[in-house]
């Protein structure tokens, strides 16, 4: 709840992509539920189960602990939320700019927030007590972000591929 909230937060300050204005209202009569937010919704939700269970058998494979695995977890599914903000900030233009990847204030002081308080229940022995946590070592944390940087791939890969058929968020 931390890491969604803090990271929600963020779009809130967040300007208004660009050609905004020029794209016409919803219609009042259309469901609140368009059949591209229901493909969104299902096609993110199916990326982050891929990533988590991933990150989670991979982990047991190689002979870690539960306690272990369930951090890593942990740790894929946040840095997911990371970069699926970045993917999110811009729904008709790619995210993959010097603009898009930097991001406002509001959108580093989040971020950083997050990374910090990610820092914190991994390596902080009371957490560690608390959560049942464990300390994962670097591969695994390239991993961690290896699975967030394909998870902005993919994204950004089908909101190319929306453009070029002419599919847009109406």
């Amino acid at each position: 709840m931390v890491t969604v909230v803090a990271l929600g937060l963020t779009l809130a300050f967040e300007p208004t992509e660009r050609g905004a204005m020029r794209r016409p209202p919803r219609s009042p009569t259309e469901p609140l539920l368009s059949g591209f937010l229901m493909w969104r919704v299902i096609f993110v939700s199916v990326l982050f189960v891929i990533g988590a269970f991933g990150m989670f058998f991979w982990a047991l494979e190689r002979g870690q602990a539960l306690a272990e695995a369930r951090t890593i977890v942990v740790n894929t599914i946040v840095v997911m939320e990371i970069f699926y903000l970045f993917s999110i900030r811009y729904l008709h233009m790619t995210s993959l700019t010097f603009r898009g990847l930097l991001g406002t204030p509001a959108v580093l002081i989040g971020v950083a927030s997050i990374f910090i308080a990610q820092l914190v229940f991994t390596y902080a022995p009371f957490m560690q007590v608390l959560f049942d946590t464990r300390a994962i070592g670097l591969v695994d944390g390239i991993a961690v972000v290896g699975v967030g940087v394909a998870l902005l791939a993919v994204l950004e890969v089908e909101k190319l591929v929306r453009r070029g058929v002419g599919i847009q968020d109406q």
